[in-house]
């Protein structure tokens, strides 16, 4: 077993349980659980654009990042629109008063706002996911949705797992065609359609076997689901792809062993999360 192999298996015997205990606490563990993160992954967008050359507002960007799952916790949905609107005008207003004309103010305030939306904002819709007893019966009791919660945030987590693993053995056995050869030329259109197919296969097979009382979509609707959540998945992970190729890095940062940084982990899920959220909003 190689080094990074077995860095690799240790980072995820360690965070995949921390995870799932976090998760399953639900309420205040949750959201801090999501703020820790979000705060880290907005400090490696920082250091990349950084790299550039571009100016950011790191430490208000960060404090914001890590709050903006707190604005939903408190307000909801509307509170976190609130608060994504306050920072749209706080941000151009700090930019100014501590970035000299020379150093692109309003540039950096529009990164720092970008960063902190796509990471923190984002991630912070994985509470109403978690939270907001979407597929919940009226009067279902507390452990009933705390365990639900915790199964219906773990769909699109577990699509998003099993696909990336799918489009990497896919696209090693049949990968031929580059998916995208200028952001990321490693990835075929082979694997893309593995994970695809793996996607749709536990859109369909995770609900039947751990939420066969509460999922009430039939095999349409659901295969939907699946496609949905996948696809952006994969547009998720070509976009940090993206993002890193711009930058110049390899790796977000070197937070996580054999990982890379919080932002590689995240990648595919802060797309794949808000997107099941959504899905289920309006269709469930």
């Amino acid at each position: 077993m190689s080094s990074n192999l077995r860095k690799r298996l240790a980072v995820a015997g360690v965070g995949v349980p921390l995870c799932a205990l976090v998760t399953y606490a639900g309420g205040g563990v949750f959201v801090t659980g999501l703020g820790v993160a979000a705060a880290l992954g907005y400090r490696e967008f920082a250091a990349m654009m950084r790299g550039t050359g571009t100016r950011v507002l790191a430490l208000p960007g960060t404090g914001a990042a890590f709050l903006f799952p707190f604005a939903v916790f408190a307000g909801g949905l509307e509170g976190g629109g609130f608060y994504a609107v306050s920072l749209m005008l706080l941000f151009p207003v700090l930019a100014l008063a501590l970035a000299d004309l020379s150093e692109r103010p309003i540039r950096a305030a529009a990164c720092t706002t970008f960063g902190v939306f796509y990471v923190g904002g984002l991630l912070a819709l994985a509470l109403p996911l978690r939270e907001g007893g979407l597929l919940l019966p009226a009067g279902a009791d507390a452990s009933a949705g705390r365990l639900a919660g915790t199964l219906l945030f773990f769909l699109p987590v577990v699509i998003t797992w099993l696909a990336d693993t799918a489009a990497y053995l896919g696209g090693r056995a049949f990968g031929k065609r580059p998916l995208a050869p200028r952001i990321s030329p490693n990835k075929t259109v082979a694997g893309a359609v593995s994970a695809l197919l793996a996607g749709l296969a536990t859109a369909v097979l995770y609900p039947r076997f751990l939420l066969p009382e509460l999922w009430t979509l039939e095999l349409a609707p659901t295969l939907a689901f699946g496609l949905v959540v996948t696809g952006l998945a994969i547009v998720g992970d070509l976009a940090e792809s993206a993002l890193k190729r711009e930058c110049g890095v390899k790796d977000s940062s070197g937070l996580l062993p054999g990982h890379g940084g919080m932002l590689d982990r995240l990648d595919s899920i802060l797309w794949a999360v808000p997107a099941a959220f959504l899905f289920l909003f309006l269709f469930a």
